[in-house]
């Protein structure tokens, strides 16, 4: 871990790891959508895009 991790959002913590459980929290789609598309790695971007379309289907359903 790095001194800059404390003082960062932990989506953007320096461990792939953390940053993959903090994805699951997030519920704003174009952080997600950030994340999934600039993220240096695949498995987070992965999961950022997964969790972005998981929002995107909620809204959809609570829209109809």
């Amino acid at each position: 871990m790095k001194l800059r991790d404390l003082f960062v959002p932990r989506w953007h913590h320096s461990n792939p790891e953390v940053r993959k459980k903090a994805i699951a929290r997030i519920d704003n789609p174009e952080l997600l959508k950030r994340i999934s598309e600039k993220d240096e790695d695949p498995m987070v971007r992965e999961i950022a895009s997964d969790r972005l379309l998981q929002i995107i289907e909620q809204e959809r359903q609570i829209a109809e």
